[in-house]
């Protein structure tokens, strides 16, 4: 067999340009791998985004899994942790999303995780599935595991809205007197965060105004709630009323990001800080789990605590390995994913809306002022986001001038920079699109950073793939 002889199989999950790189015999053939590979039985639950081929691909997703005899449940249109919660659920032996997450309306794509919510990657056995359906398209030796037992009447189609379920969940893990009062400006970004936080905040009756609540269409550029353009959206909103926190989710929900009552983004680097603090508040000496893009924070608020610092690869599949590994009780990834060890360490978008409002409540502060104190230590940039000709090069370019002087140079997940432990920058390559992301933060001068960002993004500048303004991006966040 060809390597990757199907483009849409990534590291971390299944995602590709509909429909030349997934389409409906293709996830309909996943079905029947997946299930021959990991010899499933009893039933899988399925649910879908808002984009526009997800209700297709879902039923071709659903009648391979019907012909290989295993029952489904139809979770409907979903975020993907509910996904995750059903995965919790009595005699659901999977669960398959589809959902191409934040990406542009033209993707799509598959997120699984087996019993209790364990990821399934490229290496624990989407690779395997991938040779098996290789295997079936050229009628080679392969025999798929079908379950005779099961009549007509049994492997049917089982409707099954968990939502009531899973918001009571919620409710016992974040109980309504422990929550701030205060008024939010939620953002949908038209994907499925509306019909669970919708549902949610009625139940909570926390004060909720909405911007972009219906679900779908995507907005064009994709449903990353850190996406400039769209982070100027909702500042403008925000400007129009007075309120004190604003939250916004991507695509699928399973990302969250915080806005202050100015409406400016909160970065993620702080955000996390906040969250592990807070857990580590709870539980002293545990484990946290984080990404290297930007970490410094992180790492001086779990030694503050005592805590064990886990590293982790960037990607929603890894981070809940690592999670699950460290049995650790939170874990923070750059991209705005928080995860959760009581919610058998899945990530939860609505989990880190209600956490930090436990935070505001606890501290009687808005997220302006907690940020503030870790600001006086603690600086960085936004992400950069670049694509990248001759990629390869550029890394080794980059690493053999910074090389030299670097304090320290890391390779775990990308390439890592020390100078003196004043600044630092990481590159790593993003899983889900053909993109190199640049992180730098300091301990000491935002405008000392600046230049040294500057001085990096200039070194990669005859690479830069498009026409992107880095002067609009770089800047102390």
């Amino acid at each position: 067999m060809q390597e990757h002889p199907y483009p849409a199989f990534r590291l971390g999950d299944v995602r590709g340009i509909y429909p030349d790189e997934i389409n409906e015999p293709f996830v309909e053939s996943f079905a029947k791998a997946f299930i021959s590979h990991f010899e499933l039985e009893g039933i899988i639950a399925v649910g879908r985004d808002m984009r526009e081929s997800s209700l297709s691909l879902q039923q071709s997703l659903m009648d391979g899994i019907q012909q290989s005899g295993v029952r489904v449940h139809d979770l409907g249109l979903c975020t993907t942790e509910l996904g995750y919660f059903a995965s919790t659920m009595k005699g659901i032996a999977a669960t398959i999303i589809v959902t191409a997450s934040h990406n542009p309306g033209i993707y799509n794509g598959l997120k699984c995780v087996l019993q209790n919510g364990i990821a399934v990657t490229y290496d624990t056995g989407l690779a395997d599935v991938e040779k098996i359906m290789f295997q079936m398209a050229h009628q080679q030796d392969v025999s798929l595991e079908i379950n005779s037992q099961l009549d007509d009447g049994i492997s049917e189609r089982l409707p099954q809205d968990l939502h009531p379920a899973y918001i009571q969940f919620l409710k016992t893990q974040f109980p309504i007197d422990t929550l701030s009062d205060a008024a939010l400006a939620l953002n949908g970004l038209n994907g499925t965060a509306v019909t669970l936080a919708g549902a949610l905040t009625k139940e909570l009756e926390l004060p909720v105004t909405w911007f972009r609540k219906l679900p779908g269409p995507i907005p064009s550029q994709g449903a990353d709630p850190m996406n400039p353009m769209l982070t100027r959206q909702m500042k403008k909103y925000m400007s129009h009323e007075r309120y004190d926190l604003g939250i916004a989710w991507d695509g699928d929900s399973d990302r969250c990001v915080f806005f202050d009552s100015s409406g400016d983004l909160i970065p993620s680097y702080y955000v996390i800080g906040l969250l592990a603090e807070s857990y580590l508040q709870q539980y002293p000496g545990a484990a946290i789990v984080f990404d290297t893009k930007l970490c410094w924070n992180t790492e001086a608020v779990i030694a503050k605590y005592g805590g064990q610092a886990v590293r982790s690869e960037t990607g929603h599949a890894f981070m809940k390995r690592r999670m699950r590994q460290s049995n650790a009780v939170y874990g923070g990834e750059l991209s705005s994913h928080h995860f959760f060890g009581n919610f058998h360490h899945c990530d939860s978008g609505m989990m880190a809306m209600l956490r930090m409002l436990q935070i505001l409540k606890r501290t009687d502060a808005t997220i302006s002022e907690l940020v503030a104190g870790i600001r006086q230590n603690n600086a960085c940039t936004p992400e950069i986001s670049l694509k990248l000709d001759e990629s390869e090069r550029a890394f080794s370019e980059l690493a053999d001038h910074y090389s030299a002087n670097a304090t320290t140079v890391g390779t775990f997940d990308g390439l890592h920079f020390n100078f003196d432990d004043e600044w630092r920058f990481s590159m790593t390559r993003s899983k889900t699109e053909p993109m190199v992301r640049f992180n730098f933060e300091t301990r000491e001068d935002g405008d000392g950073l600046l230049a040294s960002a500057t001085d990096v993004i200039d070194r990669i500048s005859p690479f830069i793939a498009d026409d992107t303004k880095i002067a609009d991006l770089l800047f102390i966040q």
